[in-house]
């Protein structure tokens, strides 16, 4: 930026004063702070040039155009849309709201799911990933690994199997191996890369384990009962994914009961049998990949406040991993571009390792396919943060359409008439990202003032749902 001339209105101004100066006095400020404010304050907006054109296709008739040049700077202007809050906290919390709905409407009807399925056996299912090595563990009342039983004992590398030390939970070294040489890196990224294969041989053994347990074939079983699921993938602490699943009994379609056999012991029997049926070999690797021994299987109840398990609190709880899959130190949330940046990401030595074996084994061509140097900085894992059967509830696209009508109907806006027969010609083109630091500051504060609303609305819907005397 150019020194400002001596005696201009912005002499003994700050870089940052400046800057702000030069956003609010630009001739399409108002114009730019409303479409800030349309895309909710997007910290790292996406940048566009060009047109959409609708034609009559009967007589060439132009219907409608809509162009960069008609908006504020020439261009368009759109949200990242990222889910992560370590990228953009407006879209993020955006996702977050989206996601929960998602989950919500799946327990507790809504959004073209109907509410009959309260009714339906439904549980909260967490599936852990298997041990590739001790690690020390979080701990508060008692030794991370106590000496009883292992006074004396080493590993092959000589290391003691014991730990004394309590780990707080900002301790860099809970997660971290006992013994680094001991550990199966290997294993554990091609865990996490596979964790999408063996999910979907758990969700074929689902029908395959209620057909043993009826006597009756999977066809069978497929056509008179179905599993609904929503699922998210969280790290934990040792760098390996496991994931938290809301599952449900249907019948053949949502809107439909399950049979009367169908009942809550049989979805938990069924999630237990199918989950020790799952197996997979990978070429290179000696070890048999499994889901971890500890399955925790808790129901889901149709209840009010007060209650230990409720279809908003586990809505809630799969909402907020959805915008936070990043762990501190653990993972990053940019793919990683060459090795060398390897050894100065701000991550700990195991997270380091666990890099640098992705690294290693994404060269191999039996492991070509995984992208293992792509997803480096996941660690291996290349799923979705957040899946779901196609029966469970509602779609994201869905829900965004919906949100768009509501902001055309609150601002009532029309939306444009076209006939059947219209064609329509888009051309758009990459025009840039982010804001100057003067937009970063307005946007900022427009995200907090929109967040701000929100929470008062929320808390204002809680006073009302809230019985008078109880409290949240």
């Amino acid at each position: 930026m150019p020194t400002p001339a001596p005696g201009g209105p912005d002499e003994g101004l700050s870089f940052t004063d400046r800057e702000i100066l030069t956003t609010a006095t630009h001739p399409d400020f108002r114009a730019w702070l409303a479409r800030v404010r349309h895309i909710g304050g997007c910290q790292h907006p996406v940048h566009l040039i060009g047109h959409t054109l609708t034609v009559d296709a009967a007589t060439g008739r132009l219907v409608h155009a809509f162009t960069s040049a008609e908006q504020p700077h020439g261009r368009l202007t759109i949200a990242c849309g990222n889910r992560r809050q370590s990228r953009c906290e407006p879209c993020a919390r955006l996702h977050q709201g989206d996601t929960y709905q998602l989950v919500v409407s799946g327990l507790a009807g809504g959004k073209g799911v109907p509410d009959t399925v309260r009714s339906h056996p439904r549980v909260f299912v967490t599936f852990t990933a298997p041990s590739f090595g001790p690690v020390h563990r979080r701990t508060a009342e008692e030794p991370c690994r106590p000496s009883r039983g292992r006074r004396g004992l080493v590993c092959p590398h000589g290391r003691p199997l014991w730990c004394l030390d309590r780990h707080s939970p900002g301790d860099p070294l809970t997660g971290s191996p006992i013994c680094p040489d001991c550990y199966d890196y290997p294993a554990a990224v091609l865990w996490n890369a596979h964790t999408r294969d063996l999910w979907q041989r758990l969700h074929r053994n689902l029908y395959e384990a209620i057909a043993t347990a009826r006597g009756i074939s999977r066809n069978a079983a497929r056509n008179t009962v179905r599993v609904a699921y929503a699922k998210v993938a969280e790290y934990q602490r040792r760098g390996s994914v496991h994931f938290h699943a809301v599952m449900r009994f249907d019948g053949p379609t949502p809107d439909t009961p399950p049979p009367a056999w169908a009942t809550l012991a049989l979805l938990i029997q069924t999630i237990r049998t199918a989950t020790r049926r799952v197996h997979l070999a990978v070429s290179g690797l000696d070890t048999i990949l499994r889901f971890g021994a500890q399955l925790d299987i808790r129901p889901i109840l149709p209840g009010h406040h007060g209650d230990d398990l409720t279809e908003r609190a586990v809505a809630s709880y799969i909402a907020k991993y959805v915008t936070k899959p990043d762990v501190a130190g653990i993972t990053v949330d940019r793919p990683i571009r060459d090795a060398i940046t390897i050894s100065v990401l701000p991550v700990t030595d195991h997270a380091r390792t666990l890099i640098r074996t992705c690294w290693t084994l994404g060269i191999r061509p039996e492991h070509k396919t995984l992208n293992l140097r792509r997803w480096a900085h996941q660690l291996g894992y290349r799923g979705h943060i957040a899946s779901k059967s196609r029966a469970y509830s509602t779609t994201y696209t869905a829900l965004r359409a919906a949100r768009e009508q509501h902001r055309r109907d609150h601002n009532q806006e029309d939306a444009h008439d076209t006939t059947a027969d219209a064609l329509t010609d888009k051309h758009w083109t990459y025009a840039g990202t982010g804001h100057t630091t003067g937009q970063a500051m307005f946007a900022d504060a427009i995200a907090d003032d929109l967040q701000a609303a929100r929470d008062a609305a929320h808390d204002a819907r809680l006073s009302v749902d809230t019985p008078q005397g109880e409290t949240q």
